[in-house]
C-alpha cells in the first residue's frame, strides 16, 4: 500500500534514514526477516512504522509493524496486511526507512551515520582528507568512506582511529595507523 492506513503520504528522503532490509521471508504467516544496520535490532520493537522501497518499484510503502522479536543480527516483523509467505516474499530485498523522529535518543557521545554524513575528516596533525561520503559494515567493523582530493579512503570505525566528531563543528578527527592513508591512495 502506497499511503498508510489513514491516507497519510510517506516523508521525503529528507526526513527519512535507512535502517535495513529485507532479507527473505520468515514461516507461512508473512514475517520477514530484516537485517538490522543498528547494532540493536532489538530498536525495531519500538518502531510504528517503517517505509519500504522496494526493488525495481517505483515509490515507498508504508507498514505498521504489528510484532517484532529478534534472531541475532536480524530483527523478524509482521506487518500490518502482510498475511502470508506469498506477501512476505514480495518484499524481499526492500530496503526499509524510518522516520528521523522515531529513531531512539543517543547518548551525548554517540551519532547516527547520517548526523556524521558530509562533515569534513582530518588527521592529528591537520592534514584534510575530504568529507565524510557513507558508511558500509563488515565482519570486522564499520567503514567510514571518505572522499576528497581525487581519493577514497577507507577509514575503520575503531576507538583508536576515530579520535573525536564535532558535528557543530563540522568535523571528524582521526589518528589512522602508520600505511592507512597510503594504501587508499594507490592506484
Amino acid at each position: 500500500m502506497p499511503w498508510n492506513s489513514d491516507g497519510r503520504k510517506p516523508e521525503m528522503a529528507d526526513d527519512l534514514v535507512v535502517i535495513g532490509e529485507i532479507v527473505k521471508p520468515h514461516g507461512i504467516r508473512g514475517e520477514v526477516k530484516v537485517y538490522s544496520y543498528s547494532e540493536k535490532p532489538e530498536n525495531f520493537k519500538h518502531y510504528n512504522e517503517i517505509v519500504l522501497q522496494k526493488p525495481a518499484a517505483n515509490g515507498t510503502y508504508i507498514y505498521k509493524v504489528v510484532k517484532c522479536r529478534e534472531q541475532g543480527k536480524l530483527a523478524i516483523l509482521q506487518l500490518e496486511g502482510v498475511a502470508s509467505r506469498e506477501d512476505a516474499e514480495a518484499l524481499q530485498g526492500s530496503t526499509v526507512w524510518l522516520q528521523k523522529a522515531e529513531l531512539p535518543k543517543l547518548d551525548s557521545d554517540e551519532y547516527y551515520w547520517h548526523q556524521v554524513i558530509g562533515l569534513q575528516v582530518c588527521t592529528e596533525s591537520g592534514r584534510e582528507l575530504g568529507k565524510v561520503a557513507g558508511f558500509f559494515t563488515t565482519k570486522a567493523h564499520d567503514i567510514m568512506v571518505v572522499t576528497g582530493a581525487g581519493h577514497e579512503y577507507m577509514i575503520p570505525l575503531k576507538g583508536d582511529i576515530i579520535r573525536n566528531i564535532d558535528s557543530q563543528g563540522g568535523k571528524v578527527l582521526i589518528a589512522p595507523p602508520p600505511g592507512l592513508l597510503e594504501a587508499n591512495e594507490e592506484d
